[in-house]
């Protein structure tokens, strides 16, 4: 990597050509945690011992921002234990050993089948709404919310006349499906290329009707080959975009839009949805259209592992598969491994235990060796300047970093601490190896904690 020549952030290489997904069998056990996603823990619906069956719920809500979670595999509930989820929080998980059967529940039906885009646009919002509510449906990415919630409109209008304090409520007139990954080379959506056109084309139909989006804009990688998915089009005109995947971070949500749009996401709380437009992965608009499509509820995830591994390849993968028996699959990791990287290299989060299950929050992971694991270390800033250069939205990581260091939080925070999006990019640059990005998460949390007193 390399410091970008006109813009903030950090130049990547190339990523290589991302392979189509590979179907990895199912697990003889599945670990199926009762929170995929933000928000409230779902309760247990099933009991051990219990025989189950494909799509069968086991774990509900009443909580507006929770998601259903069903079996995804047949078999027998075997118990209800403690896990770690990949934010490294113990919830509750329900394990079921597989019996091979893979039986589909009578009742995991949720409405009939929506095979074109023309149905998809005759349905009412409110209906597609609420079969994604039953479904499950999380955004992949790791403390997610759940796709109703996040396709809802907003229960808290923000307000954009910060000295009179209006809220404002924009219509979403724009929605954006990308398939531009975030933090490569973790590649679920470029690896869904061209696979699948025609859920592609129920999801983002289902998403543009549900948001009430009259234009759609497909982000796809530069090179990328639009042939096929611009004939799938249906009652929505799409534009395809091409997006640069060698500029980090800017393949993220607020400058995807920003530079999509014309549009500026107000910080440090604000989203698309503020700036009237809606942004959803392409595994997640696919998702949509395998829900409408088949009536039964997603149970697998396309899962990538990059990194050190034999054989770097994306997976389609049952939810609730242990990470380790996926990283056998790709050929094993290092002989020392360093570490598992939920995510990608830069804004992913490492886990200790690699049997943590595969979620709906999950895109990949990213494996380092021992050998290739930075250490941070402990030496004052040198004022070197090189965080500031590569910033990408504008701040002085440097001073941050140090008020962070000695509890100076509300100082930080009226230096915008509050607007860091911790893309890493300070702390890959800094040639004092300081943990900028720790330094900077833990005075956020002491800045809210100390809000909420």
């Amino acid at each position: 990597m390399k410091l970008a020549n006109l813009l903030k952030g950090i130049r990547l290489p190339r990523p290589p050509a991302a392979a189509p997904p590979v179907d990895l069998p199912a697990p003889e056990k599945v670990y199926l945690p009762l929170r995929q996603h933000r928000g409230a823990v779902a309760e247990a619906k099933v009991e051990p011992g219990e025989q189950v069956a494909l799509g069968q719920v086991v774990g509900a809500s009443e909580e507006f921002e929770s998601a259903t979670v069903q079996a995804t595999v047949s078999g027998v509930v075997e118990a209800i234990v403690d896990t770690v989820d990949p934010a490294g929080q113990k919830v509750p998980a329900v394990v079921i050993k597989n019996d091979g059967a893979d039986a589909w529940a009578e009742d995991s039906a949720m409405g009939e089948s929506l095979t074109d885009p023309a149905g998809v646009k005759g349905t009412r919002p409110s209906h597609l709404l609420r079969r994604l509510r039953e479904a499950g449906l999380v955004r992949a990415q790791v403390e997610g919310r759940p796709l109703h919630v996040d396709l809802s409109p907003p229960m808290a209008p923000q307000s954009y006349l910060y000295m009179t304090g209006i809220p404002v409520v924009r219509p979403v007139d724009t929605l954006i499906v990308s398939a531009v990954d975030a933090d490569p080379p973790v590649c679920p959506n470029r690896s869904c290329l061209g696979q699948s056109i025609q859920e592609l084309s129920v999801g983002v139909a289902a998403l543009a009707r549900i948001s009430g989006a009259k234009r759609v804009i497909l982000a796809l990688p530069s090179g990328s080959d639009t042939a096929a998915i611009a004939a799938m089009a249906g009652p929505y005109e799409w534009e395809i975009a091409s997006v640069s995947q060698t500029s980090y971070p800017f393949a993220t949500d607020n400058f995807l839009v920003q530079s999509l749009t014309g549009r500026e996401v107000p910080t440090p709380y604000g989203e698309p949805k503020d700036v009237g437009v809606v942004l959803q992965p392409m595994i997640s608009a696919m998702d949509v259209g395998k829900v409408l499509m088949s009536g039964r509820p997603v149970i697998d995830r396309i899962f990538s592992v990059a990194g050190e591994v034999k054989n770097p390849q994306t997976f389609r993968v049952r939810l609730g598969t242990p990470i380790s028996e996926v990283l056998a699959a790709a050929g094993g990791g290092p002989s020392r491994p360093g570490k598992i990287i939920v995510g990608g290299p830069m804004m992913g989060l490492a886990i200790f235990d690699p049997a943590t299950p595969v979620t709906r929050e999950t895109e990949g992971v990213f494996v380092q060796s021992a050998a290739n694991v930075v250490a941070y270390a402990d030496h004052p800033c040198i004022h070197c300047g090189r965080c500031v250069a590569a910033c990408p939205v504008n701040l002085i990581p440097s001073e941050l970093g140090k008020l962070c260091e000695f509890r100076m939080y509300e100082e930080a925070a009226y230096m915008d601490l509050m607007n860091c999006i911790e893309c890493g990019c300070c702390a890959y640059v800094c040639p004092a190896k300081r943990p900028m990005v720790h330094f900077l998460r833990h005075g956020k949390t002491e800045v809210l904690a100390g809000r909420m007193e």
